[in-house]
């Protein structure tokens, strides 16, 4: 992650791209930081459909996110590496 990404550092465990396209990422948040995170993303996104509590689709700046409970994340949308983390930067503000 770049230099300067507090919140990312604070939060993301890992940052993968999905399929090598660069539109799709998956966000493995830290275990510590899970729940706190979550709440955060929770609360600023227009939750769509859940499923049994495991998994929840929403959107936020029309990109979409799939939260799982577990601490993962699947963010789409994006034209690269440098928005998603700009995005996910914004979304733990």
């Amino acid at each position: 992650m770049s230099k300067g990404r507090a919140l990312l550092e604070e939060y993301v465990s890992k940052l993968d791209e999905a399929c090598g396209a660069g539109t799709e990422f998956v966000v493995t948040l830290k275990y510590g930081k899970r729940d706190e995170a979550l709440r955060k993303v929770l609360e600023k996104c227009n939750i769509g459909q859940g499923l049994s509590g495991i998994l929840t689709k929403g959107k936020y700046k029309d990109k979409e996110i799939s939260i799982f409970r577990t601490g993962k994340m699947v963010i789409r949308k994006f034209e690269g590496r440098k928005e998603a983390e700009n995005f996910l930067e914004e979304l733990f503000r």
